[in-house]
């Protein structure tokens, strides 16, 4: 390792400590501080990010599907800090473990990458790439698993039969159903979006994003057993904001390379925001049992 490489790796770990020291709340700040910063520069200079990780050439859908990874990312901060006051422990050891789950199955696509996309030519990624996501993503990893793993209070509350509930449910069945579908079939998945062969990027990045899906459907899922109506319209809301971005991050490629596929996508992401929106605004002021 270089010098430089080396004062990356003290200054990664000096952070962590401080970092998970400094109890639950602060630990899950610093999370959502340095997944909203990924999150933006995903989405804002995905070819800055992508060119220093692979030499692998790079085209238009490489570039929207860094931009969805980062919206995805973005979203999920939003209900991390709308919910960072929330008196309920429920929220945060939701939270906490949905991102076990998707860190898991992100650390697992980047190994996965590795093994077979060995040839950069065909869309690989650098040796330092790996590097940086299997330690960053195992130190994020011990973070969360440590915090989630020390609560000796798990909260949960009777579900209501109600707009808010239903509309949750349904969202966290189907992101996480889509989730588990783009992450076992990337290649299948981005055979509806693209003419062209995928290559390792492509698929690398399918994955990445399928994973966040994963988190916010297991917050989705898990929301309806909130305490407070505002928690879980947090919850809405940080689905919105996915899906917001989501669709503009892919209508300028959709533009260029039009496909009935394409616009069936497009229709389904308007069509969630407006379930989503649905939820967010129904009636509240109930609690839980």
């Amino acid at each position: 390792m270089e010098t430089s490489e080396i004062i990356r790796t003290g200054a990664m770990l000096v952070a962590f400590a401080v970092a998970v020291s400094r109890g639950r709340k602060i630990w899950m700040m610093a999370d959502a501080g340095a997944v909203l910063l990924f999150g933006v520069a995903w989405l804002v200079m995905p070819g800055v990010l992508l060119g220093q990780m692979t030499t692998g050439p790079l085209d238009a859908f490489h570039m929207s599907l860094s931009r969805l990874f980062g919206a995805m990312l973005i979203g999920s901060v939003v209900t991390f800090y709308k919910t960072r006051n929330s008196g309920d422990v429920t929220v945060s050891n939701v939270l906490l473990y949905s991102r076990v789950m998707g860190i898991s199955m992100q650390l697992m696509a980047v190994g996965y990458g590795q093994m077979y996309y060995r040839d950069l030519e065909k869309g690989g990624w650098t040796s330092e790439q790996v590097w940086y996501g299997l330690f960053g993503g195992g130190v994020w990893l011990l973070g969360n698993l440590y915090h989630s793993a020390r609560s000796d209070q798990f909260g949960c509350y009777s579900q209501r039969n109600d707009r808010l509930s239903f509309v949750l449910r349904l969202d966290g069945f189907m992101t996480l159903l889509g989730a588990l579908f783009d992450f076992a079939f990337a290649d299948l998945s981005l055979s509806f979006m693209m003419d062209v062969k995928a290559d390792g990027i492509h698929l690398h990045m399918t994955r990445c994003t399928a994973a966040v899906m994963f988190m916010s459907g297991l917050v989705s899922s898990w929301a309806p057993v909130f305490l407070k109506d505002e928690d879980k319209k947090s919850v809405l809301l940080g689905r919105i904001v996915q899906n917001v971005l989501i669709l503009m991050a892919t209508l300028p490629y959709m533009w260029s390379a039009f496909s009935t596929t394409g616009l069936s996508l497009l229709a389904f992401t308007a069509g969630n925001i407006g379930l989503l929106a649905y939820g967010y605004l129904a009636p509240t002021g109930k609690k839980a049992a």
